[in-house]
């Protein structure tokens, strides 16, 4: 981990930063789920923080439910799904068993749920939730290989969902996030279809950082409205590829 990537910010405090920084890192997959983190020594000179600065971020990322902090374990990350327990795997149980109707209920569970989550992400989100939506949009505007855009898009609609201050929302959002990802590969397939997926997050993000809940809402629906058809189309395509020619 190259450490000395991570963005200094003159508009938040330290700890807000710093907890920003490492939530990125997180929610982008480059810090993995059980991975340990350096103790509070080691973390402030690699980031030229003080200790204080360093626990007062690793306590905002506990109480978010991204890591987890015993005596003499250290700190290690966690999966922000974990919590779902019996009802989370109810649910994957039945998309596994639905087969051909699967994407469209996924579809249908996104569309019911993120545009109010991010119409409470508008009316609850903090100053460093904003500014780390900021570094998500900057990230993947300017992001070509379709992998890493693909963990940036679910980084950033994960994020919204953290920024309800809602651990349960968080937590479906996450399991529906590693049901829909391999359509989100397809989906992002071509630079057109990432264009339009950035105009949608920017729309998105602007609405939650001007905290209009109405308008945040209305731009989270027409965005998976528009997902679903690009899937629709794709999956047609796919279809149409494949037929047996007579």
């Amino acid at each position: 981990m190259d450490w000395s990537t991570l963005r200094r910010g003159k508009s938040l405090s330290v700890p807000d930063m710093l907890s920003v920084n490492l939530e990125r890192l997180i929610l982008n997959g480059e810090l993995k789920t059980g991975e340990k983190l350096p103790n509070e020594r080691e973390l402030a000179e690699l980031l030229g923080a003080s200790r204080v600065s360093i626990r007062q971020a690793l306590h905002e990322l506990e109480a978010r439910g991204m890591i987890d902090r015993r005596p003499g374990r250290g700190t290690v990350v966690v999966d922000p799904s974990e919590g779902v327990g019996s009802a989370g795997a109810g649910i994957s149980a039945v998309l596994a068993a639905e087969g051909t109707g699967e994407l469209q209920r996924i579809m249908e569970l996104r569309a019911m749920i993120e545009p109010p989550i991010a119409a409470l992400a508008a009316s609850r989100v903090t100053a460093r939730d904003v500014e780390q939506l900021r570094a998500y949009i900057a990230d993947m505007e300017s992001e070509f290989d379709l992998e890493r855009y693909s963990e940036l898009d679910r980084a950033f609609h994960q994020a919204i969902a953290q920024y309800t201050h809602n651990p349960l929302l968080s937590q479906l959002t996450d399991l529906i996030a590693t049901e829909i990802a391999p359509s989100r590969r397809r989906t992002l397939q071509t630079p057109e279809r990432r264009e339009t997926s950035n105009a949608a997050h920017r729309a998105i993000f602007e609405a939650i950082a001007d905290r209009d809940s109405e308008r945040a809402e209305a731009e989270a629906r027409a965005h998976v409205q528009t997902v679903f058809g690009q899937i629709l189309r794709a999956q047609a395509q796919a279809d149409a590829a494949t037929e047996p020619t007579s």
